[in-house]
């Protein structure tokens, strides 16, 4: 069994095997001169805090990249009295790469949402739902670093 187990090891180990999520070596030597955000504060200031590039405001050659983001929070049914039971938080974010001329070089479209129901605890419900923003954020900041990474 012992035998099967190193065969197995050294197989795995030479075959070039990466992990999906790795960050490539090039998404660190992004350089960009300029950050155009629109929307939301909250979400723009995360994901740029969050994403892996490097700020160079005195070259006008390199590449500007722009964030359009939106939050919705949707009730989606509700009881005889008219009361919430249970909402969709959507975010969404639009992602250009321009070049110094302004022309769009690319562009992606991201949309995470999550559905879940309401609570009575008011602070609960209020804290349920901004750490629901923080995970759909943090989804879309992979899209967004495996987008730019290949």
């Amino acid at each position: 069994m012992k035998k099967i187990f190193i065969v197995f090891l050294l197989i795995l180990a030479s075959c070039g095997y990466q992990p999906l999520y790795k960050t490539d070596q090039n998404i660190k030597n992004l350089n960009i001169s300029e950050v155009i955000y629109f929307g939301d504060q909250k979400i723009n200031d995360v994901i740029l805090s969050k994403l892996p590039f490097i700020l160079v405001k005195n070259d006008a050659s390199l590449n500007k990249l722009s964030l359009e983001s939106k939050k919705e929070i949707k009730i989606t049914s509700k009881n005889s009295k008219g009361q919430a039971l249970s909402y969709r938080t959507i975010i969404k974010v639009k992602i250009f790469t321009l070049n110094n001329n302004g022309v769009i070089l690319d562009q992606k479209m991201l949309q995470k949402n999550f559905s879940y129901n309401t609570d009575e605890n008011k602070f609960k419900f209020k804290e349920y739902q901004d750490k629901i923003e923080e995970n759909l954020i943090n989804e879309i900041i992979e899209d967004i670093i495996i987008h730019l990474t290949y």
